[in-house]
């Protein structure tokens, strides 16, 4: 993270730790692959996709189910920092997991 963006998070909401989605979420790996477009001004040319690396998050679900808790209420609403940028609470997400008497998957 930048110093910069790092200074916006102090300055705007008086915290200095942060996850990203990246963070909380387990990513599964995915292979490259190439698609074919199949119409349009790119019909019949392709490109490749490259792989996505695994990782592993602090919680041990996906990006997708932390949205749907989120949505439902029963996890922490992030900050929007950005149209780009999502960033929860350190401190959020630490009560929210002590709160479900989880510890950090690893």
């Amino acid at each position: 993270m930048t110093e910069l963006l790092k200074t916006a998070l102090a300055e705007k909401y008086g915290i200095t730790e942060y996850c990203r989605m990246k963070d909380l979420a387990t990513i599964p790996y995915r292979p490259p692959r190439i698609h074919q477009y199949k119409s349009g001004i790119n019909k019949g040319k392709t490109r490749v996709i490259g792989e996505r690396q695994a990782s592993k998050g602090l919680i041990g679900v996906s990006e997708k189910t932390i949205w749907e808790w989120v949505r439902k209420g029963e996890f922490p609403l992030p900050l929007k920092l950005s149209p780009t940028i999502t960033v929860w609470r350190a401190t959020d997400i630490a009560e929210w997991m002590k709160s479900k008497e989880m510890e950090a998957k690893s």
